[in-house]
């Protein structure tokens, strides 16, 4: 297991320890996840490295510094999006500091909403055209469409 598959295990057994129990084998799990991500940081890392343009009069050490931050930058990018997943337990919003209770307010009414369309609880139909508008304010489009609130959905229903 690589680097990448051990800090995912560390990661995962802490902070997504029923995700760990349910997997047949953590070993292999962690082990393929592990090389996924180096592939995948090397795969962004290079295509970044090509698509970059030189910089005239850069010193070889200035290069190097650059291309290992573009390497960083490369691997943050991929723990965050495979490893470092959120814990299990949803983040509880009042301990926030920067959310005023109005801002709070409004993150806990689009969160509860989100997840009642998420477990099919409710419809985009249930909610009004101004709600349907908070809802959306923000929200990436792949959870627009699990949410069906997406543009294409809600033309289907005749809500948009």
């Amino acid at each position: 297991m690589n680097q990448y598959g051990r800090r995912a295990q560390r990661h995962w057994q802490e902070f997504r320890p029923r995700s760990v129990a349910q997997i047949d084998d953590p070993g292999a799990f962690f082990t393929e996840l592990g090389v996924d991500v180096q592939g995948e940081v090397r795969a962004r890392w290079t295509a970044e490295r090509l698509t970059a343009p030189g910089v005239p009069g850069e010193s070889y050490l200035e290069r190097v510094g650059r291309l290992q931050q573009m390497r960083s930058e490369a691997e943050g990018e991929v723990l965050r999006e495979l490893v470092l997943l959120p814990a299990e337990d949803d983040v509880d919003l009042a301990d926030d500091p920067h959310l005023s209770a109005e801002e709070l307010a409004e993150e806990q009414w689009r969160e509860d909403r989100l997840h009642a369309l998420l477990e099919g609880r409710s419809s985009p139909a249930d909610f009004t055209a101004g709600e349907r508008a908070r809802l959306r304010a923000g929200a990436p489009p792949r959870l627009l469409e699990l949410t069906g609130l997406s543009d294409e959905a809600l033309g289907r229903q005749g809500l948009l």
